[in-house]
């Protein structure tokens, strides 16, 4: 059994371009980390399950419709922070690991909105660093719960971590061109990075083996978004976006370290680079109004099955033809609702969001549910605190273990951040 769980465990290493060649395309040479992973852009949108098409109303519009920037009257300046707490516990035949933990905090989006003076209508400017994809997670696999920590007599433990994410830097405006509709557009320029580290200990009497590796992902592409808001009334709002195809570069280094019983080797850090294009994403709000509440749902639509390699395979017909085996199309949703008390100063806020993963190599137990809840408080005229919290959960099973591990995710993200109205 060590030897099948060893063997899974160097098949399992992902560097696509470079090794689809000789692993016979193996699903995981295609499995791309920025097609899930999302994070919510904004306080308010993290409060509200990420329903922003039709009721955004701050600097986060540049992220999710650009042509609501119209709203913002005043000079904005906002600036947020996020906390993850990732869990994970895996079931690997009939032991239950011991769960794993990892947390992070991190600066999570700043903006700037500048409203311009104009004689008809509104024009506005505006400009953002975003935190859009959180790569921050944890793995553990055991065949003794606790042995992986505390490695006494007989046994294996298995460990992955990646710790990083990728950043959006925006920059764009909208314009009213009629009285109840707007239009906006937005370039974004992405750049991250992602650590991968794996580690496996295997004891089985007086045999040793220890295997250490890394690879870090160095992340850099373009996009850009053009949108529309309509207003029939003060009750109704609707809004419609379109992100187009997103090229992204990934230069890679690995290096790994193998102690089988005493028999040393190394891979000296290696090099590597390679090429792909997100699909278009479409997508739909509305927003109603009814006196002090808001309610807004937003359906987003994203054929993952169109994501294209452009560089850095042997055989790009065999990496693209992988593609289409192995993702789908998704349709997300997302359902938030606002209360505000004028008196107080203070909006409640929740949400529900459905999130696909689109990879279905990893076969997914039920699709991810994110459940969010927030408020904001007017600290002065000018100043607002805005705060949140998502829990979400999903189980997915690797089946580049055998007997297939059962992984368990939970994770809790919290938000807190301050916008400035002059």
């Amino acid at each position: 059994m060590i030897v099948v769980i060893r063997i899974s465990f160097i098949f399992v290493i992902i560097l696509p371009g470079l090794l689809l060649a000789q692993i016979g395309g193996d699903p995981g040479a295609v499995y791309e980390m920025a097609t899930e992973n999302n994070i919510y852009v904004g306080v308010r949108a993290a409060g509200m399950g990420g329903a922003q098409i039709a009721a955004g109303e701050d600097g986060s519009a540049l992220w999710y419709n650009p042509a609501l920037l119209t709203r913002v009257r005043r000079i904005e300046i906002s600036g947020a922070l996020s906390h993850q707490r990732f869990f994970n516990k895996t079931k690997y035949g009939t032991v239950n690991s011991k769960q794993a933990q990892m947390n992070k905090t991190r600066l999570s989006s700043f903006w700037a909105v500048l409203p311009v003076p104009v004689e008809q209508g509104g024009l506005s400017l505006a400009l953002s660093v975003n935190r859009v994809k959180s790569f921050d997670r944890i793995l553990r696999l055991e065949d003794k719960n606790g042995w992986f920590e505390t490695p006494v007599g007989d046994g294996y433990g298995y460990g992955e971590d990646d710790i990083g994410g990728l950043w959006a830097y925006s920059i764009g405006g909208a314009i009213e061109i009629s009285r109840h509709t707007s239009v906006g557009a937005s370039i974004d320029f992405l750049e991250g990075k992602d650590t991968f580290s794996r580690l496996t200990d295997e004891v089985e009497g007086a045999y040793y083996y220890s295997f250490r590796s890394n690879l870090e992902d160095s992340y850099s592409g373009y996009s850009g978004k053009i949108g529309i808001s309509y207003s029939k009334g003060s009750n109704v709002q609707i809004g419609a976006v379109i992100r187009f195809p997103t090229p992204i570069t990934v230069s890679q280094m690995y290096d790994d370290y193998q102690d089988d019983d005493g028999d040393i080797s190394i891979t000296y850090p290696t090099e590597a680079e390679y090429e792909y294009t997100l699909p278009f994403s479409f997508g739909v709000g509305t927003a109603f109004v009814v006196r002090d509440l808001l309610i807004a749902v937003d359906i987003v639509y994203t054929d993952y099955t169109q994501l294209e390699y452009k560089s850095g395979f042997s055989s790009l017909a065999e990496a693209n033809i992988a593609v289409e085996r192995n993702y789908r199309d998704v349709l997300a949703w997302s359902l938030g609702a606002e209360y505000f008390f004028p008196e107080w100063g203070l909006s409640l806020r929740g949400g529900i969001n459905k999130d696909p993963i689109p990879f279905e190599y990893y076969s997914i137990d039920k699709d991810l549910m994110i459940f969010t809840a927030g408020f904001s408080y007017l600290l002065d005229r000018t100043l607002k605190m805005d705060f949140a919290v998502n829990f979400l959960d999903w189980k997915r099973y690797d089946p580049d273990f055998e007997p297939v591990a059962k992984e368990k995710f939970d994770v809790q993200r919290f938000y807190v951040g301050f916008t400035y109205r002059i």
